[in-house]
């Protein structure tokens, strides 16, 4: 059985998440993630993430809330990638290579 790694750094996670949603984009019609995820709402999340780096500066009390606010919307999107990372193992569990395209980095 291969094994795929997901990140747990912010960036690469994020990184992550941009190859899928490029992979997602280039056939949407026939997306093997349509009705599975909400891409749109993913892609959402990460771009409030990075508009939070422009708030790093905030007063103390509002940071807080940012950060609160970024560490959940992380592990949601952590959560969804586990969740295709596992449909792509269930969808093709001998072809690491179709799972490596849509950017997992694959441990064998």
């Amino acid at each position: 059985m291969v094994k795929v790694r997901i990140p747990r750094n912010e960036d690469q996670l994020l990184g992550l998440l941009g190859k899928i949603n490029k992979r997602h984009e280039c056939n949407k019609k026939r997306s093997l993630l349509n009705g599975a995820v909400n891409m749109d709402r993913l892609v959402e999340k990460s771009k409030k993430i990075r508009n939070f780096k422009d708030l790093e500066s905030e007063p103390s009390a509002k940071k807080q809330s940012v950060d609160r606010s970024k560490s959940n919307d992380l592990k949601f999107i952590s959560s969804e990638i586990r969740s295709i990372r596992n449909l792509l193992l269930a969808v093709y569990p001998d072809e690491p290579k179709v799972i490596k395209e849509w950017g997992f980095e694959i441990k064998e």
